[in-house]
């Protein structure tokens, strides 16, 4: 599908936060002591600051050309669009108390099981609307990029998936 304008890189992130809510949504019918997406969910123009948990975002990390991934559609023959699109979910994480003693085994285990349960959950929903051709649908090709920890530090911990989507250009007639 043919890009329509400067808006569609938005659209695409939109779309990508929308999965990435859903995937987090789906944690507490199987464990009901555990939290689904923060509320705190949107697109950001960079990477976050992890200042706030527990949180969510979504940002576009950048662009390069490239040739389709193997077996997926030849959409076009022109120029291809690689898009990088990570989301970023953030949780609160147990730090050290005012006397400088480390948080008990049993936070920090609390502060994993929540973060594992996400890592999962993004793992497992979002390749399956991949899959299932639910999420970039005007992208003709998406590369499952990785899965990453957010190393723990200032009380947050989380988690970073990125993925890469073929985005169509949009055309326009220069010079009339």
């Amino acid at each position: 599908m043919a890009g329509t304008g400067p808006e569609d890189l938005h659209a695409a992130a939109m779309e990508y936060l929308a999965a990435v809510e859903a995937a987090l949504d789906t944690i507490p019918a199987f464990a009901p002591a555990l939290a689904g997406a923060p509320e705190r969910s949107f697109v950001a123009p960079g990477p976050p600051a992890y200042d706030c948990c527990p949180q969510l975002t979504v940002h576009v990390a950048g662009f390069s050309e490239g040739a389709q991934a193997a077996g997926a559609p030849k959409a076009s023959f022109a120029r291809i669009n690689r898009v990088a699109f990570v989301a970023t979910v953030i949780r609160c994480v147990a730090v050290s108390d005012k006397s400088g003693n480390p948080p008990s085994p049993v936070l920090q285990q609390e502060a994993a099981e929540q973060i594992h349960a996400d890592r999962w959950a993004l793992w497992n929903h979002v390749w399956n609307l991949i899959r299932e051709e639910q999420l970039f649908t005007v992208c003709s090709d998406v590369i499952w990029n990785s899965l990453a920890p957010v190393t723990p530090q200032g009380g947050c911990g989380g988690s970073i998936l990125t993925v890469t989507a073929a985005l169509d250009g949009y055309e326009e007639t220069i010079g009339t």
